[in-house]
């Protein structure tokens, strides 16, 4: 396998891993080691890639596109018993691939009222914004205010209930969210020491306690529009899940698949608890930048006032009259790194710049350390929303730029990267 730090006896490289950085160690480690690198773990090994070159050969190599799709539950736990079945989680299965084909449809589906979903919008940013505005006059951060906005925005494309930013769903999902990340950190101590998680620590109560408010909150809402779902008529995403995996179903020969009151959930599951985390993430590090870079700010602000103007917001069909604004989307993810690690089990055994790769081997895809990679990007160190930007000043797209993967590629990107833009 691809060369690595010397694992220690029972630690494996987890004492080299948390001594080389606390934000970012593997770009750390790849400084020392390279663009492919190997880290031993308690419970196995795992393959680092750190340029969009070895991403995209171990993504989309001929005949080796589904090398990468497993998602084995030690490399996942604890958040497997956190959200339960989810398709965000699942292994490469029939019931995984039967899932996603509904996810993608249901996307498709709700995509044909976008319009409608864009004017949606309007209340979480209303909401939003009356919010900023009553601030004392002082700094804050922007983030917990933007996950609040963002789960009510996605509440309502999700179930079309409107809710308030201090309504107990609002909280209760906020809760899960911020469980979901602190667990997804304390990942590495339940491999070293697995009888944590039979024990009363404060670990093992907020599992049971995501688990009660996954539990309290998604199933009823599903079966409350089961119950009043009227065939053809789409009032939100819960519809568009329920439309789509009946007409899945209805093609669907094999037998080992989730049922419509376990898969459903799921998917809502999915779109909240992925949604809101990254999305708030994302405009906390937006305004941040808007701060740090006021020329930045100031085209962004012209080309709102050209195109949209002082007396409405602004909505989806704006987008392609927006460029500069748009690059600018891009360059904050690619510049601030806040996407670090995702990855995917091996389902075979495979090869990655010609080493072997067992299967079972988790393969960590190091985004930022791709998005600064000076083979793809002129002066990766500076802010330059430009670079998303041709010769005559429009937007070149998400996906033009090859080493800029905002929503991973491959078998295993995002399926609701459409919803997140």
């Amino acid at each position: 396998m691809p060369p690595g730090p010397f694992p220690y006896p029972f630690f494996g490289n987890i004492p080299q891993i948390m001594s080389a950085d606390p934000i970012r160690p593997f770009s750390k480690l790849a400084e020392k080691y390279g663009d492919i690198f190997t880290v031993t773990f308690p419970n196995g090994n795992a393959v680092i890639l750190n340029t969009a070159s070895l991403v995209r050969e171990a993504r989309l190599a001929p005949g080796r596109q589904e090398d990468l799709v497993g998602k084995s539950p030690e490399s996942f736990y604890p958040l497997l018993e956190i959200m339960g079945h989810t398709m965000g989680l699942s292994d490469y299965s029939p019931a995984y691939l039967f899932e996603r084909k509904v996810f993608v449809s249901a996307m498709h589906i709700f995509g044909a009222g976008i319009e409608q979903a864009s004017v949606r919008a309007g209340h979480a940013v209303d909401i939003a914004m009356k919010e900023i505005e009553n601030k004392p006059g002082r700094s804050f951060s922007p983030k917990n205010l933007f996950e609040s906005s963002i789960v009510v925005q996605l509440w309502e494309w999700l179930t079309s209930n409107k809710v308030a930013l201090d309504d107990r769903i609002v909280q209760e999902l906020n809760e899960f969210s911020a469980i979901v990340g602190r667990q997804a950190l304390l990942n590495t101590m339940y491999q070293l020491f697995p009888f944590l998680s039979y024990l009363p620590t404060q670990f093992s109560r907020e599992i049971k306690r995501a688990q009660q408010i996954g539990k309290t909150i998604f199933p009823p809402e599903y079966r409350a529009h089961q119950e009043n779902y009227i065939p053809g008529t789409i009032r939100d995403l819960t519809d568009s899940f329920i439309s789509a995996y009946e007409k899945e179903l209805a093609k669907e020969t094999r037998k080992d698949i989730s049922s419509k009151h376990i898969g459903i959930p799921g998917l809502m599951v999915d779109v909240v608890a992925v949604g809101s985390e990254t999305s708030s993430t994302w405009l906390t590090w937006f305004f941040l930048y808007n701060v740090l870079y006021p020329n930045v700010q100031s085209k962004i602000h012209d080309e709102l006032d050209a195109v949209v103007g002082r007396d409405r917001l602004p909505n989806r069909a704006d987008a392609e009259s927006l460029p500069y604004l748009q690059a600018t989307l891009c360059e904050v993810e690619r510049a601030s790194g806040m996407m670090t690690l995702v990855g995917t089990n091996a389902i075979r055994d495979t090869t990655i710049a010609g080493y072997p790769i067992p299967k079972g081997t988790f393969v960590g895809l190091n985004l930022a350390k791709v998005h600064e990679d000076k083979r793809e990007w002129q002066e990766p160190e500076k802010f330059k929303p430009e670079r998303f930007l041709d010769e005559d000043g429009k937007f070149v797209g998400w996906n033009k730029l090859r080493g800029f993967m905002p929503f991973a590629i491959g078998r295993r990107e995002c399926p609701g990267q459409s919803l997140a833009k």
